[in-house]
């Protein structure tokens, strides 16, 4: 099943990749049909923080590093699309995305943009490249003023404008079934948190699609400061007995290609 497929009549956990190391570990796993970038875990990576704090051809030649490593299609998150938001998504096509990421935060001051001028930008990254997978994100459970009303107003814009997945993360579990059933025949994509019930029931909910965010990034680098605060306080090296193995990932990244 392709990926614009899977968003018509699949359900599907999308892991999001950091770097080409975590792009291969997580792209071979069985069950992941496809990965996505993180952008907070990617510019991470780079030693950076996130929202649009990079220059744009920077996080594309991340984004094009893992795409090589990956063995399944990727989607690259592209924040707000970094100023021009044709050449940002038309840049991401060029490495050989199959999806793109856009969000309703306008960068650097992290301030929702107006419904409408979100919508433009979708509507402008659509034009751009019309084969990809358009996922479209507001942030108004995040940091916006409004409600539900308000988000459901906006992904209705992005829809309109070209978007095929609609993105909400932090909607509260509660609503999920009510935001499904106010856009119908739309993927609706959400984020990966402990408050989230089984893949069952997302799936019964009409949920298409979870994505893990930079959940995956920070529990590897929360790990690895565990690891280490606890053998400078005294509880020894166990910490430092992880579940990969050298070999497993030396054989994973030797079998790249």
């Amino acid at each position: 099943m392709d990926f614009r497929e899977l968003h018509r009549s699949g359900f599907f956990v999308l892991p999001n990749a950091w770097d080409p190391a975590s792009a291969r570990l997580l792209s071979t796993l069985p069950g992941v049909p496809a990965i996505g970038t993180t952008s907070a875990g990617v510019a991470a990576a780079l030693g950076r923080p996130d929202g649009e704090r990079m220059p744009m051809v920077e996080m594309i030649k991340a984004v094009a590093a893992i795409v090589e490593a990956s063995a399944v299609p990727v989607s690259a998150d592209l924040e707000g699309g970094y100023g021009d938001i044709r050449a940002t998504v038309s840049a991401a096509v060029d490495v050989g995305v199959v999806g793109v990421n856009i969000e309703d935060t306008r960068y650097p001051d992290g301030v929702l943009r107006d419904a409408a001028e979100a919508a433009d930008r979708i509507a402008e990254a659509r034009s751009a490249a019309p084969d990809v997978v358009l996922n479209a994100r507001t942030d108004v459970w995040w940091s916006g003023p409004g409600g539900f009303d308000d988000g459901l107003d906006r992904l209705r814009r992005f829809v309109a404008a070209g978007a095929d997945c609609v993105f909400a993360p932090g909607l509260p579990v509660a609503q999920i079934t009510e935001l499904v059933a106010a856009l119908p025949g739309v993927a609706v994509n959400v984020l990966a948190s402990p408050a989230l019930p089984s893949l069952e029931t997302l799936a019964g909910m009409g949920v298409r699609r979870v994505s893990t965010g930079s959940a995956l990034a920070r529990l590897a680098w929360g790990a690895a400061r565990d690891a280490v605060t606890g053998v400078l306080g005294g509880a020894g090296f166990g910490g430092l007995a992880g579940t990969l193995s050298y070999q497993e990932l030396t054989e994973t990244l030797d079998n790249r290609h």
